[in-house]
Order: C-alpha cells, then sequence, then structure tokens
C-alpha cells in the first residue's frame, strides 16, 4: 500500500493523476499527520526537481538511479516484520525521486503537453482549435480543460460541440463532471453537462458515451441522442431541431405548442419565462410553425404574440404570458 500511495504522489504532482487517485491520496493524507508530513516531502522533491534546477539539455541517467535503489535492498534484512515497512518507504522514495526528477525535465523539455484552459465566461462563444485540427466551440458559461499531447482528451464542464479531426490510432475523450466519458474516432456532435448529467447529440459519425472505468457505454450515430445520468444509461433518436440553436442563432419551431416552445426560449436566452395558472390549458392549445434568426427575445415573443395572441409582461426577473 505504501508503494501505491508514494506512486499516486507522483502521478499527482506530474498532473497525471485521475480523480479516484486523487481521493486515495487526499484519505491517506487526512489518515495522519505522519502521512501528510510525507507529503510534503514529496513536494519538496518536486519543488527542487523543477527547471529551474536541471541543466537545460540533462539526460536521465536511469541506471545509475536504479543502482541506488539496488543498494537499498541489498541491505541485509532483520526481521520482515520490523524492516519490511521502512524498506518499501525506501524504496518507494527512491522510485518516486526517480519519476519526480525524470518528469520534470520530460516535462520542461515539452511545454505543449501541460494542462491550459479556455472558458467563455464574458457571454460570448468562443472557439479553439487543437493542434490535430479539432475545433471546439465553447457555449458562453462553458469551460474545457485540454493539453496538445499524444491524447486527445479534454474535461468540459457546461456545453460544447466539437468537430473532430479523425485519427483512428487515437480516440478523442469527453470527460465530464459526473465521470461520464465521450469516445470518438472523428464526428461532429454537442455535449452538454448539467447538474449529474450528460447529454450528446451526434450531429455526424459515431460516439460511445459511457461511465469512466466502467464497461457499460451506448454507441449513438447521428441523429441520436444520448444520456447519462442517476446511474443511467439511455439512446434515443434527437428530436430537438434547436439543440445547436446557441451555435447557429437559429431557433424553428414546427406545429409546437406555446407550452413547448416557451422552454426552449428561456433555454436559448437565459430568461425565466412562465405562463399565468389560468392560461395554462388555452397554451398547450396554441400552436405555431415558425422560425427565427439572430432576434431578442422580445422580438421573438412580440411575434409570437402576433400569431398566438397572448400577452405578455415583465415582473423583475421573470416575463409572464398570459391571456
Amino acid at each position: 500500500m505504501d508503494t501505491y500511495i508514494y506512486e499516486i504522489i507522483a502521478k499527482q504532482l506530474s498532473f497525471t493523476s485521475t480523480p479516484e487517485e486523487d481521493a486515495i491520496l487526499r484519505e491517506w493524507r487526512e489518515a495522519s499527520p505522519e502521512n501528510e508530513a510525507d507529503f510534503q516531502k514529496a513536494g519538496k522533491i518536486w519543488q527542487d526537481a523543477q527547471p529551474h534546477h536541471l541543466p537545460r539539455q540533462k539526460q536521465f541517467d536511469t541506471a545509475a538511479a536504479w543502482a541506488k535503489v539496488d543498494q537499498v535492498l541489498q541491505q541485509p534484512v532483520v526481521s520482515a516484520k520490523t524492516v519490511r515497512l521502512p524498506v518499501i518507504k525506501l524504496v518507494a522514495a527512491a522510485v518516486l525521486l526517480i519519476a519526480l526528477t525524470a518528469g520534470a525535465w520530460w516535462i520542461a523539455s515539452r511545454p505543449s503537453l501541460k494542462v491550459q484552459e479556455l472558458a467563455a465566461n464574458d457571454g460570448k462563444i468562443r472557439t479553439l482549435e487543437l493542434a490535430d485540427k479539432s475545433v471546439i466551440t465553447l457555449r458562453p458559461g462553458a469551460r474545457i480543460k485540454y493539453s496538445e499531447g499524444a491524447e486527445r482528451v479534454v474535461t468540459l464542464e457546461g456545453e460544447a460541440f466539437f468537430d473532430v479531426a479523425t485519427d483512428p490510432r487515437r480516440p478523442f475523450l469527453v470527460k465530464t463532471p459526473n465521470q461520464s466519458v465521450v469516445e470518438v474516432l472523428g464526428t461532429s456532435f454537442s455535449v452538454k453537462t448539467a447538474d449529474a448529467h450528460t447529454t450528446v447529440i451526434v450531429a455526424s459519425g459515431k460516439v460511445r458515451l459511457g461511465m469512466e472505468n466502467d464497461t457499460s457505454s451506448v454507441i449513438l450515430t447521428s441523429g441520436q441522442k444520448g444520456t447519462w445520468g442517476n446511474g443511467e444509461l439511455s439512446a434515443v433518436n434527437n428530436d430537438d431541431p434547436n439543440f445547436m440553436a446557441w451555435k447557429t442563432g437559429i431557433l424553428q419551431f414546427n406545429d409546437q405548442s406555446l407550452v413547448e416552445i416557451l422552454p426552449q426560449l428561456t433555454d436559448f436566452y437565459g430568461k425565466v419565462i412562465r405562463i399565468e395558472d389560468g392560461y395554462q390549458a388555452t397554451a398547450a392549445q396554441q400552436k405555431a410553425t415558425i422560425s427565427f434568426q439572430n432576434q431578442s427575445c422580445d422580438e421573438v415573443l412580440h411575434e409570437l404574440q402576433l400569431l398566438l395572441g397572448f400577452n405578455y409582461k415583465q415582473e423583475g426577473d421573470t416575463i409572464v404570458i398570459g391571456k
């Protein structure tokens, strides 16, 4: 167990640990002051091994490092009970030092592998083109983390549209906060994370939606929608023509009732829109076939008002629809 913990420490300090490993390490650190002290010592080793302490072209001598480990292993053992754990700690610490020193030099020589982050937090759509020519479009409020290394892995919070460059040798993975994973070879699709759910809608190609470290998954093809949440996976045909409206600016409604239209306007404009209780039955019968492009919420409601004959008013931050 000691060796395993030190391996996780090495991975965390070099930004390669998984969320599960981070949780194990956190629990181990909180278990005793001694464990926390060991972690701090490891961090000091890592800090001392950073690039400014290493010659730029330094070659790491693996053989010499393992020779030092071998010296530890050759020390006489008096009792398995009294010596086993200290020896394991010494070996683990030596292995950790090897990993950290080599890792510091390798990361310093490959700056493109550093994790980068892009957020669409200014109310505008943001577009990112990766080194492999894959294009990611972030909806306002979304955030993505990525690195430009050999693996094509990104972490998404919020909603984004992906147009992934085909590379059969390197699957493209999208990870989300609820531990779901979208795996692709080459396709275009949208991913939306909200609360404990992940929704994937495929525009072209094929993707796999599942849970990280779990064999269960669903295959989604063009025109399908997959959802993961509360331990359940589902795949259905996508019946929402407006799933890309936030990107295209186009809203389309085909013989839909006002009750069906308003939630889509709420999502698109980020407005709170409700129907008065006494008007619910009428709103369910009022249907429209209409489209809008790059229009304000007030303009859209005004056109629907002229078409369907309802009234609306602003009450604080809420738009109220009524007779």
